[in-house]
């Protein structure tokens, strides 16, 4: 029977290696071969951030449709250790051929985001000490886009980081506050240091977010959650815009080809929207 149970052991840990190792696989980079009629192509890198839980498998598939599309390539990868120290993989060159970032967490399942706001400005930083880097588009999912925006508003204006350009929040859950925990204290936060916008450049936020069929929510965040950015954002520079794409939940906010196609517009063709 022991031997059975260290079998069992045996197998279990293979399989969770087996596992972490391929979702740690990222795309690789790879030459933009194509320019689109329809796209606006710039120099500006697109970080792609993921949320809690969320691996390589998070944004592979659109990492590779849009270099098929001939959106915009893949040049580097940024994985974050444990620790929070970064590597940095791959090459930049500063073309104006729409660059992406894809961004790795060793360890996502976090219990907050609060490590992750610290490892993406601390990316930044390193973007432009580095490469130079002095704007920078973000496409974040989940608590990801959470910590993206708790970066931009509690450090954006910092002169050694890059300026944010245009921020693309999937399912991004901002005030989780609720009946057991009237205060989400990350949400206080945000809006007491929310005059640091005042501070920054031309910006626009598009926070998107998807619900189920009769329901207020993607079957993980509900709607008053993400909405809550408006609390944030309103009085500021910022230019702001709500997209609800119904019928999508909260895993496919990252992995439909519906949502990639309506992504690669907010990033590179917003005239042909319209928002609402």
């Amino acid at each position: 029977m022991a031997s059975k149970w260290r079998w069992l052991a045996v197998l279990l840990g293979g399989s969770w290696l087996g596992y972490r190792w391929t979702t740690q696989v990222v795309t690789p980079a790879v030459p933009l071969t194509k320019r689109r009629s329809d796209t606006e192509y710039a120099a500006v890198p697109t970080l792609f951030i993921p949320g809690w839980g969320g691996n390589a498998w998070t944004y592979n598939g659109l990492l590779r449709w849009l270099a098929r599309r001939g959106y915009g390539h893949k040049v580097l990868t940024v994985t974050v250790s444990r620790t929070g120290v970064l590597h940095f993989t791959g090459t930049w060159t500063g073309q104006a051929t729409n660059p992406l970032i894809q961004v790795l967490f060793t360890h996502s399942f976090t219990t907050d985001y609060q490590q992750q706001i610290r490892w993406i400005t601390e990316i930044l930083r390193q973007l432009k000490q580095r490469y130079g880097i002095t704007s920078y588009n973000v496409v974040a999912h989940s608590w990801g886009g959470s910590a993206a925006v708790s970066s931009l508003v509690l450090h954006g204006p910092a002169a050694d980081l890059p300026q944010a350009n245009r921020l693309i929040l999937l399912g991004t859950p901002v005030d989780e506050s609720q009946p057991t925990r009237p205060v989400d204290e990350a949400f206080e936060r945000l809006r007491a240091q929310r005059a640091n916008l005042q501070a920054m450049g031309p910006l626009t936020i598009y926070n998107v977010y998807g619900t189920l069929s009769g329901r207020q929510t993607d079957g993980s965040v509900p709607v008053t959650q993400v909405q809550a950015l408006r609390q944030v954002v309103v009085g500021s520079p910022v230019t702001y815009r709500e997209h609800h794409v119904r019928g999508v939940s909260h895993g496919q906010l990252h992995a439909s080809p519906v949502m990639w196609r309506l992504i690669a517009r907010l990033l590179w063709s917003p005239g042909e929207l319209t928002t609402h």
